[in-house]
Parts: structure tokens; sequence; C-alpha cells
């Protein structure tokens, strides 16, 4: 009799819990892989346990509406649940509670709630409906932050890992939209609940297929032209330049990776970061292959022939470096090596190395032929290390002036040109910054030497010419005007957010 009564009782249980004559309209699993959630069209909620098949306790909740959409968070067992009054709970799987309610009144919406979606920290929950709108609510205030305007209806919406995008479908679109949020690279002010939701303008479609360009193949199924997929391609492919001024002296930015330019500014810490910790260890005196002779044993072998095969050795290498045309040990140590009987007279010659010519660098090779772009453009293939050393490399110190005064003459005309121009702005700026670092030594040097009476007259006119440049350069420039004029910038940009 009390087992016929467990049973009955059980029995009961399940029909109670049970989703009876409804529709099962979402369901998720825990973090523990122990309880199944199901929500319903009958206004429960149930957990399922997986041990016992059989529902929980406590369960069904009643909601306060039919169920219609299910989402959970396993990291905090919370479970948001769209119900058919267009509203939204968030239910406490642990305690078996609500402890939210997103809607209601004016920040209800208008239509069915078609997707949910929870940023990956769990503090912002993303509401899509078919009234085209999505609603961002702040759970732990239970505010709505956010509310935005949409031609379409959206669909359905999901978030990226980091929180950064998310991306939308909508009703009557083949193609999935991409947004970003503000909040991630600029101050956003949150001063209370919308009134209004803001219409977003619609992303421009990357590629979109339509009856009029699409080819039906032998599924009778769109696709697209090859031609469309093709120029998408070449676009990509090719390399994007500096981009370019839409007015005369407007600057301009150079579009290179930060690392380019800035590490410009911090070669020297970057230098003594990398310097070793320790000083370069001396090698043991033992070789790792010992030398030895087939058939002989070293062990074997008398002092005096080691010694005899030793100073061979040396009069052999000797005789390899020496530029000496009618030296010929080299012939005659091996003869007696081979046992050869030819005659010495028949050996040939040595010829003589020629002397190696230094090239400074391409960069100095390109200011040379004065063509300025060039090497701006070049200078962009290079990494910090190899800037930094072709600039070094125009001048070796004030022992250098007879080759480098040039080449430093026409960096600094390059440098004042480019200056000029407003293009490439920030990385010109590192290059010009790095030059009077590694060169400033010459051209104080020079200077002091101008300043001296006695030497003013027959002052070289090229020393002059550098002088010259270097203090247009500093008009040019002009850092405090630019200053004063970006943080007017600043400041009214502050003040117009504030006013919207």
């Amino acid at each position: 009799i009390v087992e016929f009564a467990k049973e009955r009782r059980l029995k009961s249980k399940l029909l109670e819990a049970s989703h009876r004559n409804a529709a099962v309209t979402g369901l998720a699993v825990d973090a523990v892989n122990k309880t199944l959630i199901s929500v319903g069209d009958d206004s429960k909620l149930i957990l399922w346990n997986f041990l016992t098949h059989g529902p929980h306790k406590k369960s069904p909740y009643i909601l306060p509406a039919p169920a219609t959409k299910l989402h959970h968070i396993r990291d905090s067992d919370l479970a948001a649940v769209a119900l058919k009054d267009f509203s939204v709970i968030l239910f406490d799987c642990s305690a078996l509670e609500i402890v939210r309610r997103f809607g209601g009144g004016h920040h209800n919406h208008a239509g069915p709630i078609a997707d949910l979606a929870f940023a990956p920290d769990g503090r912002t929950l993303y509401t899509a409906s078919l009234d085209r709108t999505i609603r961002v609510w702040d759970v732990p205030t239970n505010q709505c932050i956010d509310w935005m305007g949409f031609r379409t209806a959206p669909t359905s919406l999901t978030v990226s890992p980091t929180g950064e995008f998310i991306a939308t479908t909508h009703a009557g679109n083949l193609g999935i939209s991409m947004w970003s949020d503000r909040s991630f690279y600029q101050t956003v002010f949150v001063d209370g609940a919308p009134l209004e939701p803001v219409e977003m303008d619609e992303p421009v479609p990357m590629a979109e297929i339509t009856e009029g360009n699409a080819i039906r193949n032998n599924n009778n199924v769109l696709e697209a032209p090859k031609e469309l997929g093709s120029d998408i391609d070449e676009e990509n492919d090719v390399a994007k330049g500096p981009p370019e001024p839409k007015e005369a002296g407007m600057v301009t930015m150079s579009g290179l990776p930060v690392a380019h330019w800035k590490n410009l500014f911090h070669l020297e810490l970057v230098k003594e970061r990398n310097k070793p910790k320790e000083a370069p260890k001396k090698p043991p005196t033992a070789p790792f292959f010992l030398q030895s002779r087939s058939g002989e044993s070293i062990l074997n072998a008398s002092s005096s022939q080691l010694e005899e095969d030793t100073n061979q050795k040396d009069e052999e290498l000797a005789a390899a470096w020496s530029d000496d045309e009618t030296d010929t040990k080299l012939s005659i140590s091996a003869q007696k090596r081979a046992g050869s009987k030819d005659v010495i007279s028949h050996q040939p010659k040595a010829k003589k190395r020629r002397m190696v010519t230094h090239h400074r660098s391409h960069l100095a090779a390109l200011l040379l032929k004065n063509d300025y772009k060039a090497v701006t453009d070049h200078m962009a293939t290079l990494g910090p290390s190899a800037i930094d050393v072709s600039l070094s490399t125009l001048c070796n110190g004030m022992h250098d002036l007879e080759h480098g005064l040039v080449l430093l003459t026409k960096a600094a005309e390059w440098l004042l040109e480019a200056s000029k121009s407003r293009e490439r702005y920030e990385a010109i700026n590192s290059y010009l910054h790095r030059f009077i670092h590694l060169h400033n030594n010459v051209i104080a040097g020079i200077k002091e030497s101008f300043m001296d009476d006695e030497e003013i007259k027959s002052f070289p006119e090229e020393q002059k010419r550098l002088l010259e440049i270097v203090e247009q350069l500093q008009d040019v420039q002009a850092s405090d005007k630019l200053k004063d004029t970006m943080q007017n910038s600043l400041c009214l940009l502050r003040h117009f957010l504030r006013m919207v």
C-alpha cells in the first residue's frame, strides 16, 4: 500500500509539472549538467532532474504570462524568459524566484519578442522585438539604457564574446548586420531611460544578391555572379595607400601601424631593455670534435712530428692570406703533401682582391636622386630599427662631414617638404624627431663653428644651407600653436557632447 501511494503521488506530481496540451517554447541545461530548464505556453517553468528523471520538488513555477523564449546564463544560473505580454523576467534557478522584470508601462515592447541575448559579463540584456526595435537593459539597475529603431523588424541577434559587437538579422533581408558598441572607444553618458528610439542607419552591404544580378544553378538556387565576387576580392587585395587630403593644407595620417612610428620615440628604452643580462661566457678549452688522422693514432705520434705538422699548417695559412705574387710556400707545401713532381714555375699567379666599396643605405641613394616622394614611400616599408639605422648612417659625426654633409642637407630638405605638405603627419614627425636626435651633435657643432667670427667668411655654403633648413623646420612645426588649436577643438567637442 505504501509503494502504491508513493507511485500515485509521483504520477500526480508528473502530471502537475508536465506541459500538458501546451507547446514547449524554451529549453536550457545548467553548467553542471544536472538540471534541465523548460518553459512552455502554459505559463510554467519546470526544473527537471537528470538523475531521477523527475521534476524538482518545488516545480512547476507559475510565470506571470505564457513564455515564448528562454535564454540561460550558466555562470550565474539566471534565466531570461520572454513572455507573451511583451515583457521579460529574470529567473534565479538557484533561489527559484523572479529577481527582475524588464518592461512595463512606457518601456515595454509593443510587439512579440523575437530573440534575447546577454553580454559576456551578464550585466547587460538585449531584447529584439517585432515592433522594429532593440532595447538594451542594465540588469543590476533594472533600467532601459538604450532603445534602437530599425526600418525592418529584427528577427534574431547575438553578442560577440568581447561584447564589442552585436549581429542582427532582419525581416525581408538575406544578410547579417553588424553593430559596434560606442562605449568601447568613447565615453557614453546615460542620463535616464530613453523616451524614444534612435533610428539606426542600415549598414552598407558588402555583397548583395538580387534577382537582377543573380544566376540560378542546376538546383534552381540563386548564386552570386562571378564578376561580383571577383571585384570584391580585387578591391580587398589592393593595398590602400595613405589617404589623400580633401583640401589643400589639411592634415592626413599615414595609416601605418602605431608601432611603426611610436617606437621611434622609445628606441633607447627598447635597446636598454634588450641588453643581455650576463656577459658572454668563454667556451670550454677542449673542442667538441678532436682532430684525428685515418690509420694513425694521435697518442702514438711524437711531439716533434706534431710540431712539424703545426708549423706546416701555419705556413699554408700565411701563404693563403699573403698578397705577394712571388710567394710559393703554399704550392711547395701542397706538392710535398700530395707527392706531386710538377714544377713550381707552372703555378698560376695569385690575384689581388679588389677593394670593398662601402655603401651607406638605400635611403642615401634615394636622397641623392632628389625623389622625396620615393623616400617617404621607402621609409613606410621599414621597421623602427631599420629606420634608425638608415638615418644614423647618413653622417657618422663631425669627422664625416666631407661625405655626410650633403646627405644631411638632402634629408633636411626632404623633411621640410614633407612637413609642409601635412601628409602622413604622425610618421613624418617621428622621422624628424629621430633625425634630430641622431644628428643633434653634428648640427650643434656646425652652429658653434658658424658663431665664431673668424670663420664666418670662410664658412662653407652647404653648412649654411643645413642650418637654414633646420630653422625653417622649427617654424613649420609650430608645436605650441598646434597644441592650442587641438585643445580648443577638444573643448568644443566636449561641449557639444554634453549638449547632446
